[in-house]
């Protein structure tokens, strides 16, 4: 087995199947569109995913959307800052209730 030599067996890549089934790992690459959206209650910020597959052939689209906000610009200032989170290249992992996100983490450490 000198061909394994110096490469490690185990990754340091969280297996998504190994997650808590409310946790999901997202990635710029995910998330097709951050919306900001006025209800009735208020305002929430929702992020629209899409299950990546070859050329988006058959995906499957999903909305998850954070409500505990206060005013419009607590919102875009939300939505702002996800937005530039995802594009320095990090994940970013949401814990979600049903749709309704109730915890960011943002970390770069998360694979």
């Amino acid at each position: 087995m000198s061909f394994l030599y110096g490469v490690s067996l185990y990754s340091d890549v969280t297996n998504p199947w190994e997650l808590p089934i409310d946790e999901r790992i997202l990635n710029r690459k995910d998330v097709s569109h951050i919306v900001l959206e006025t209800r009735p209650g208020g305002f929430r910020v929702t992020l629209l995913i899409n299950e990546r597959f070859p050329y988006n052939y058959k995906s499957k689209s999903a909305a998850f959307y954070y409500s505990n906000i206060k005013d419009s610009k607590e919102g875009l200032e939300l939505a702002e800052k996800l937005d530039r989170y995802l594009k320095s290249g990090f994940n970013l992992k949401i814990r979600f209730n049903g749709s309704e996100i109730y915890e960011f983490i943002l970390d770069e450490s998360i694979q």
